[in-house]
């Protein structure tokens, strides 16, 4: 335990570029803190762990979230927390929604014309999403939020390309993804703002593109319904694990459609139908 501790101790005072170490090993008694102490030095290092699988497979929803909420705070100390993201929010004809939710913390957050790291990606390689975005300037603390609340609290819209890559080995579950912080790689937002009334979700339809290949879908398969009825689920579905939205965050909403993979020396684009296009190039 004490070595974890010191681990943490360090983490705080992390440089931009960390050296690779050796992740804390895990067992089966491990505890919330040693758990967010391997997760995060797998990210460092690029590379991925059996670990959940083996030792926790069938962790509870209840305890995924603390230990993000655990990885948050230690996290937070050195870079605050900025936004959210939403994962498996899309609606397919063959998934059943069953959504998790990560957070971002600033140094993870790219600004439209500056190039994107590829040192968090695992093994080099991200999965890039097109994306809806909404900015809050209000808080919804609930514990229940309507959507009328929501549209209240949305200061306005735009895109983003989200990057997401899993740390943790296969076969996976929900909760392990929610440990591993919705598998939030990083992610890059346009500069473009609209109002939420300038926005027809339902004649959105967003693409990504990587070289030769595109990836296409309508940003009502959010949901089944649309990016904002994702919102709505994030602000009732944190203050369940102690968390909630608040005023100045971002809230990546999800993927409209497959996404595309990432890595150094690749360009990528997305573009909605009347939200704009969004390039990315991406660097070591």
């Amino acid at each position: 335990m004490r070595i974890i501790a010191l681990w943490l101790v360090a983490v705080a005072g992390l440089a931009a570029a960390q050296d690779a170490a050796d992740p804390p090993s895990l067992d089966a008694d491990s505890s919330d803190r040693e758990i967010v102490a391997h997760m995060y030095q797998h990210e460092l290092n690029q590379t991925q762990t059996d670990a959940l699988e083996k030792h926790f497979p069938d962790i509870s929803r209840d305890r995924a979230y603390a230990i993000q909420r655990l990885r948050l705070e230690e996290m937070g100390k050195t870079s605050p927390r900025a936004g959210w993201k939403l994962a498996w929010t899309r609606k397919t004809e063959d998934t059943a929604l069953d959504p998790a939710l990560g957070h971002y913390l600033a140094n993870r957050v790219y600004s439209e014309g500056s190039p994107v790291s590829t040192k968090y990606f695992t093994n080099g390689t991200a999965a890039a999403e097109p994306e809806i975005v909404f900015y809050l300037n209000k808080d919804l603390p609930g514990p229940v939020v309507t959507r009328q609340q929501v549209v209240d609290a949305v200061e306005s819209v735009g895109i983003g390309m989200e990057f997401v890559a899993w740390r943790a080995l296969g076969p996976r579950t929900r909760e392990h993804a929610i440990v591993d912080n919705g598998i939030a790689a990083g992610v890059l937002l346009a500069d473009a703002r609209y109002s939420l009334d300038e926005v027809d979700f339902a004649r959105e339809i967003g693409s990504v593109t990587v070289g030769d290949e595109t990836n296409r879908g309508p940003a009502t398969s959010i949901m089944g319904e649309d990016p904002l009825a994702a919102l709505v689920w994030a602000a009732n579905e944190l203050p369940k694990y102690g968390m909630h939205l608040k005023a100045g965050d971002f809230v990546v909403s999800g993927t409209v459609c497959v996404p595309l993979p990432v890595s150094a020396g690749d360009t990528a684009s997305i573009s909605f139908t009347n939200l704009g296009t969004l390039n990315a190039e991406f660097v070591e």
